[in-house]
C-alpha cells in the first residue's frame, strides 16, 4: 500500500495537463495586458497634463512680467546689417523658456537674428545646419513633448535639419474669415484667442497690432483656452504623410466668409483635398513660429479630426490647426487661469467654439 501511494504521488503532469496550464496562463496574460496598457497610458496622460499645465502657467507668468501674452511668432523683421535677410520667426514657445526653468536655452537665442535662411517674408521656415541657432533648434525640451506622442521623434531633414519637435499649440481663437455662431461677426475679423497670430513683416487688418492683455479676456481666464495638444507630423515621405492619419493632415479651404458651423463642415475630407506642404511640418520644431509648424491652433473643428488651411495661411498664419492627441476620446486643454481639462471628442460644437473666444460675452455664458 505504501509503495503504491508513493508512485501515485510522484506522477508527473501529462502533456494535456501542461498545455491546459499554459493556456490558462496565456489567457490571464491577455486579460492583464489591456489593464497594463491602460495604466501606462494613464501615467502618460498624467504627465501630459502636467506639461500642459506648466505651459499655461508659463504663459500666465509671461503676461504678469510683460503685461501681455506672447504672440505666435516674433523676430526683428529687419534685414541684416550686411544686406542679407532671413525669413524665419521664433515661436511663443521660445519666449516662455525662462518660465519653464529653461533660462539657459533662452539665453542662447538672439532674437535679433531671424530664424530661417531665406528672404521671403516668412513663407519659408527651413533652418540650415550653418544657422547661428542650429544647435538650439535641435535641443529637446521635455516639457514641450507629450509622452503619448511616441518615442520616435526624429524628423530627418524635413525642416532643413533634425529640429526638436513639440506637442502643444497656443489658442489663436477663430479664423479671420469665420463669421461667428450665426453670422454676427464681420470679416475679416481680428483673432479672438489668447495667443495672437502675427507676422512681423506683413501687416494685415485682421492681425491685431498688439498682443492680448489679460483685461481683454472679457469672458474670464477660466473660460478661455490657452494651450492644447497637437500631434506631431511624423511622416518621413510624401506618401507616408498623405496616406497617414487624417488627424495629421491639413485640407484646403476656399477663402470665403462662413459661420463656424459651415467652416467646420467644409473643413473635411468629404469636401476638399489634403495638401502636402501644409501637412508636412506640423509640430516639427518648437523653436519655429512658422505657421506650417502649427505653433497655434483654432477652435473650429472638433478635437481629433483634421486641420485646414487657406491659400494665404503660410504668410498670414491664419491656419486652422485642430487639437489632436493619442489619448483615447479627447485632448487635454489648459485654460488661461492654469487649470487643465480633458475635452472629449464629442464636445458640443458651440461650447468648443466658445472656449476658443476670449470675448464672446453673452455667447460664452449661453453655451457653458
Amino acid at each position: 500500500m505504501s509503495m503504491e501511494f508513493n508512485r501515485r504521488c510522484s506522477r508527473a503532469f501529462t502533456l494535456v495537463e501542461l498545455l491546459v496550464v499554459i493556456a490558462i496562463i496565456g489567457i490571464l496574460v491577455l486579460l492583464l495586458l489591456p489593464a497594463v496598457n491602460a495604466a501606462r497610458e494613464s501615467a502618460r496622460n498624467t504627465q501630459c497634463k502636467n506639461n500642459i499645465r506648466q505651459l499655461a502657467l508659463a504663459v500666465v507668468n509671461y503676461e504678469g512680467a510683460h503685461r501681455r501674452f506672447p504672440v505666435s511668432q516674433t523676430a526683428s523683421g529687419q534685414r541684416n546689417k550686411d544686406g542679407s535677410c532671413q525669413g524665419g520667426f521664433y515661436s511663443w514657445h521660445a519666449r516662455i523658456l525662462p518660465f519653464i526653468e529653461a533660462q539657459n536655452v533662452f539665453e542662447e537665442i538672439d532674437f535679433k537674428i531671424d530664424l530661417a535662411d531665406t528672404c521671403n517674408d516668412g513663407d519659408d521656415g527651413l533652418i540650415s545646419a550653418s544657422h547661428p541657432h542650429a544647435k538650439v533648434s535641435v535641443t529637446t525640451i521635455d516639457t514641450f513633448l507629450c509622452p503619448s506622442d511616441g518615442t520616435d521623434l526624429s524628423q530627418s531633414d524635413i525642416m532643413g535639419i533634425d529640429t526638436a519637435p513639440d506637442s502643444y499649440a497656443g489658442n489663436a481663437g477663430w479664423p479671420s474669415l469665420a463669421t461667428g455662431f450665426q453670422g454676427e461677426r464681420k470679416t475679416p475679423a481680428k483673432y479672438n484667442g489668447l495667443i495672437n497670430v502675427v507676422n512681423p513683416r506683413r501687416k494685415n487688418d485682421f492681425q491685431p497690432k498688439q498682443a492680448v492683455r489679460a483685461k481683454q479676456v472679457v469672458d474670464g481666464l477660466s473660460k478661455t483656452a490657452c494651450v492644447a495638444e497637437r500631434l506631431i507630423q511624423q511622416g518621413r515621405s510624401q506618401q507616408q504623410i498623405l496616406e497617414g492619419s487624417s488627424k495629421t493632415l491639413s485640407y484646403h479651404l476656399t477663402e470665403r466668409p462662413r459661420t463656424m458651423a459651415e467652416m467646420a463642415d467644409r473643413c473635411s475630407p468629404e469636401h476638399t483635398h489634403a495638401d502636402l506642404s501644409n501637412s508636412a511640418y506640423l509640430g516639427r520644431s518648437w523653436l519655429s513660429g512658422w505657421a506650417p509648424t502649427g505653433p497655434t491652433y483654432m477652435h473650429v473643428k472638433a478635437p481629433n479630426t483634421n486641420h485646414c488651411h487657406f491659400s494665404h495661411s503660410f504668410s498670414t498664419g491664419d491656419f486652422v490647426v485642430t487639437p489632436t492627441s493619442n489619448h483615447f476620446g479627447g485632448v487635454n486643454v489648459a485654460f488661461a487661469d492654469g487649470h487643465v481639462r480633458f475635452i472629449p471628442d464629442d464636445v458640443t460644437p458651440e461650447i468648443w467654439w466658445a472656449m476658443g473666444s476670449r470675448n464672446g460675452r453673452d455667447l460664452v455664458n449661453e453655451y457653458y
